[in-house]
This record gives C-alpha cells, sequence and structure tokens, in this order.
C-alpha cells in the first residue's frame, strides 16, 4: 500500500533526484555532446514528413523525439526491411544508434531534465517578459501617437484662429495675407465714424474747458478735433491746415512669400529721395565781397511807432505757415505732402498714438465729471458754479455721461479688437506680415512634421506588433512541449519505479 503512493518532486529537484538514485550519473553532460554531434548530422538527411517536420520545430530534439522519429522511420523506411527484420537504411541506423547512447546510462533522463529545468527557470519567463516589453513599447507608441495627434489638433486650432483674428480664411494663406493691407481702409473709416459719434461729447468738453479755464479743446485734442471735424485727412493737412497739391507717398512696399523671388528693397521702407544737394542751393551771396545794400531808407521813430500799433500778432495764423516738432523745425513748401506728411493721420503710428492719447484724456474727463454728478456732497458746490455755464454744459446729463463713456470705450476697444492691432502692426511694418506668414509656414510644417511622426509609430507598432505575435507562437510551441516533456519524463520514471505515478511540483504546473 505504501509502494502505491505518489512520488511527488519537485521540477528544481528533479535532477539531483535523478542523479542522487543513481537513475543517471553525475557525469551526463560529456556523454551528451557526441549525442548531440550525431543528431546534427542525421537530421541532414531525413524524409519529407509533416510530423518530423513538427518535431524539428520549437524546441531541441531530446530522447522522446528521437523515439519518435524512430516510430515515424518504420513507416518511410519500410522498403528497406530484410527477411531478418533488419534495416538496410542508413536513416534507421543513425536514429537507432542514437537511441542507443541515450538509453545508455539513462542519459536521456539527465538532459531531459535539464530541459525541463532551463525552459521553466530561463526559456519561458526570458519570451514572457519580451512579450511584456513588446505590448509595453506598444503602449508607449499608443500614446505617443495620441499625444502627436493632440499636438497636431493644438496646433490646427491655432492656425484657425489666427485666421480668425485677422479674417482670413486660412486655404490661400499667402494671398489672403497680402490683400489684408487692403482691409486698413475700412478700419480707420470706422474709426472715423466711431470718433466722429463723439461730437456731443467733444463739444461738451470743449465748452467746459472754455468755460472754466478760458481756452479750446482744440489745443488739448487737436488730433481727436481734426478728426471729428475733417475726417481721416494727411498728416500734411492737420499740421498746416490747407490740404496739400500733390501728396507725394513713398514706395509701396511688395510683399514676397515662399519661392516668390524677393527684391533687394523689401527688407527696409523706401521713403523716396529726400536728400538735399548742398550744389544746387543758392544763398545769393553777394560778390567780390560788396556789402548787402539794405536800400535807402532812415530810421524815423514815429513811423517806427505807428508801425508797431497796426501789427497783426495774430499767432494762430502763424501755424499754418511752421510748425516745431521734436525732430526740428517743419517749414511747407509749394503745397506738397512728403514723406511722413504724405501719410493719412490713422496711417502714421506717431498721429494714431495722439488720437489715442487724446481719446483717453477725453474719458478720463468724462468719468471723473460722471463720478462728481453721484457724488451728494459736491451737489451744491457744483450746481452753484455751473449756473452761469453754457447751457450746453448745464444740460449733459447723468445719462448722457454714461453713454459718452460707452462710446468712448467702443472706440478703445475696437482698437484694441486682435484683426485691428494686427493690421495697425503690418501697416506699421510691413516685414510684420512676413513674420506672420512665417508663423503659419512653422506651424503647417509642425503639422507634417507631427504626422511623419504618427507614421514612424504606426509602422513601429506594426513591426512590434508582428514580434509579439512571433514570440507568442514560439512561446505557445514551447509551453506545449515541455508539458509534452514532463508527460514523458514521469511516464518513463513511472516503469522504473513498478508503476508508481510520479509527479512534478513546482511552476511546470502554472504554465
Amino acid at each position: 500500500m505504501e509502494n502505491q503512493l505518489p512520488i511527488d518532486i519537485h521540477l528544481t529537484k528533479l535532477l539531483d533526484w535523478i542523479i542522487d538514485r543513481r537513475q543517471c550519473p553525475r557525469d551526463w553532460q560529456k556523454s551528451v555532446l557526441p549525442i548531440r554531434n550525431k543528431i546534427n548530422h542525421a537530421i541532414q538527411d531525413m524524409p519529407e514528413h509533416h510530423e518530423i517536420t513538427s518535431l524539428l520545430s520549437g524546441s531541441s530534439i531530446h530522447y522522446f523525439h528521437c523515439l519518435k522519429i524512430v516510430e515515424i522511420l518504420k513507416e518511410t523506411e519500410k522498403e528497406s526491411k530484410n527477411i531478418f527484420g533488419m534495416y538496410s537504411s542508413q536513416r534507421m541506423k543513425d536514429w537507432n544508434s542514437i537511441v542507443s547512447l541515450y538509453q545508455k546510462n539513462n542519459i536521456y533522463l539527465g538532459e531531459a531534465a535539464s530541459i525541463l529545468q532551463r525552459n521553466v527557470a530561463y526559456e519561458i519567463p526570458a519570451l514572457k517578459k519580451q512579450i511584456n516589453k513588446y505590448q509595453q513599447q506598444q503602449r508607449e507608441c499608443d500614446d505617443k501617437f495620441c499625444s502627436l495627434e493632440k499636438s497636431i489638433n493644438e496646433v490646427n486650432y491655432q492656425i484657425k484662429q489666427n485666421c480668425a483674428e485677422l479674417g482670413i480664411k486660412g486655404e490661400d494663406i499667402a494671398k489672403e495675407l497680402k490683400q489684408l493691407p487692403e482691409e486698413l481702409g475700412n478700419v480707420f473709416n470706422e474709426i472715423v465714424n466711431k470718433c466722429s459719434a463723439l461730437r456731443k461729447t467733444f463739444e461738451f468738453y470743449n465748452d467746459y474747458i472754455e468755460y472754466f479755464f478760458q481756452r479750446k479743446a482744440i489745443d488739448s485734442m487737436p488730433i481727436l478735433a481734426h478728426i471729428i471735424n475733417k475726417g481721416n485727412t494727411s498728416v500734411y493737412e492737420w499740421r498746416t491746415g490747407t490740404q496739400p497739391k500733390i501728396i507725394e507717398r513713398p514706395d509701396s512696399f511688395t510683399f514676397s512669400f515662399g519661392d516668390e523671388v524677393e527684391r533687394a528693397q523689401e527688407d527696409t521702407i523706401d521713403f523716396g529721395d529726400f536728400s538735399i544737394d548742398a550744389s544746387n542751393v543758392q544763398l545769393d551771396t553777394p560778390a567780390d565781397g560788396q556789402e548787402i545794400d539794405w536800400g535807402d531808407f532812415e530810421l524815423n521813430s514815429e513811423t517806427v511807432q505807428e508801425n508797431l500799433d497796426i501789427i497783426d500778432y495774430d499767432i494762430e495764423a502763424l501755424k499754418n505757415e511752421i510748425v516745431i516738432e521734436n525732430s526740428g523745425v517743419y517749414i511747407p513748401t509749394d503745397g506738397i505732402a512728403k514723406e511722413t506728411d504724405a501719410y493719412l493721420i490713422l496711417e502714421w503710428t506717431d498721429t494714431r498714438n495722439l488720437l489715442l492719447n487724446d481719446i483717453t484724456k477725453l474719458v478720463t474727463f468724462v468719468k471723473q465729471k460722471l463720478n462728481e454728478m453721484k457724488s451728494d456732497s459736491d451737489n451744491l458746490v457744483i450746481s452753484t458754479i455751473m449756473q452761469d455755464a453754457p447751457k450746453s454744459v448745464q444740460s449733459f446729463t447723468e445719462k448722457d455721461l454714461s453713454k459718452s463713456i460707452e462710446l468712448i470705450n467702443n472706440v478703445l476697444n475696437f482698437f484694441k479688437t486682435k484683426k485691428v492691432e494686427q493690421l495697425l502692426r503690418i501697416n506699421d511694418s510691413p516685414n510684420y506680415l512676413k513674420r506672420i506668414y512665417d508663423q503659419f509656414c512653422a506651424k503647417r510644417k509642425s503639422i507634417e512634421r507631427f504626422g511623419k511622426n504618427q507614421e514612424i509609430m504606426k509602422q513601429k507598432q506594426k513591426e512590434l506588433v508582428s514580434e509579439e505575435n512571433g514570440l507568442k507562437e514560439k512561446l505557445d510551441l514551447i509551453i506545449k512541449k515541455t508539458k509534452e516533456l514532463q508527460s514523458f519524463m514521469c511516464i518513463d520514471l513511472s516503469k522504473k519505479y513498478n508503476g508508481v505515478r510520479i509527479n512534478l511540483m513546482g511552476e511546470i504546473n502554472l504554465l
């Protein structure tokens, strides 16, 4: 009864168990090498048979494979069998010799136990680890692909947003960008219209300043007054008060994008040739050192006094003749507007900034007046002061002030809109348009680069899937062969111990 109990052997102890019970010599590996050489020689000459092909694939050949090959050869080589039951086929002789060498001292037991331990401890875990590595790399490819897709969507969104800000469709960016400066006229007209809506507010400010400070609002807000009264005229007309007879604008700037041929002058703006040729300047200096002839007159004190009494000291009239700027003295000649004078007020950065300053002054003034009206403590004082003020000042109500603030903010907010800002920057610096185009090109190239990287990720993932599938097939095959070898070992050992069942324990049962 005791002999019929199964024998449980842990796989890691199997080889030691076989050697300790003298089923296999301790130096069995020395005998295996000649056998492996014979097997390598014998498999060079094998008949076409699907079972043999299956046996030779997936794992190294061991003793139990050799037994199966001999059984197959008995069928394929039966024609070489003589009357004594012996086979004359060299194939049969080779494989019978291999089986005999394995059986000598049970060498096959040591090799089979070693193969089982190696497969379970090293081969199978290594394949699983490699498969997990490929799966992890696939997940990384997925993450990178999604990240690239997100980047593409973000850049596309930025392009659409930039196109919306510029008011272009984005179908032909180069062409549409070149057409942007043409919209400046509409923008300037809109600004003039919004400023014209401030006429009532400006008149209130003008009457208020004139009454309380005895000066004209035009002196405080000259640009705004000019825009309201005359519109977006030339800078020359604003400076001199007269319309120019001739306007000599600087040469237009030619834009070039992409593969277009760029002009050498494209990086600068040509304001025309305004250099002074000293050779053409004549001062009418008397020749031969002669003195200047002052004419024949006598100094009469009474006449001088009479002339002084009739001199017109209207300084305002002189503004149309001479305007002194920070850059020097400006003297208009012959009604010709050139250089910056040829620009429109809203077209030139300096005058446009002056307009914004005037509007800011106006809104500050209106807000202050509104706060004074809302303050109860100041009402009595204000009422007393305003008794003798012009009717236009007294009739301006709190509601009118609030409406004025709204109208002024409309002008300021229009200047702050993204499209207007971009158009004005393009107007101020034509190279800015080139930078915008370069930014669009950079975004397009980024999308192309992201797309190419996505294709690389797809191809890499495809290769990883193929490698993973190949390893899975190899893993399934080696697990199958390992379980078959486990079964062969248990049956063979059971025969050696009078049919007692042999159980191999350990990780091999978790495969």
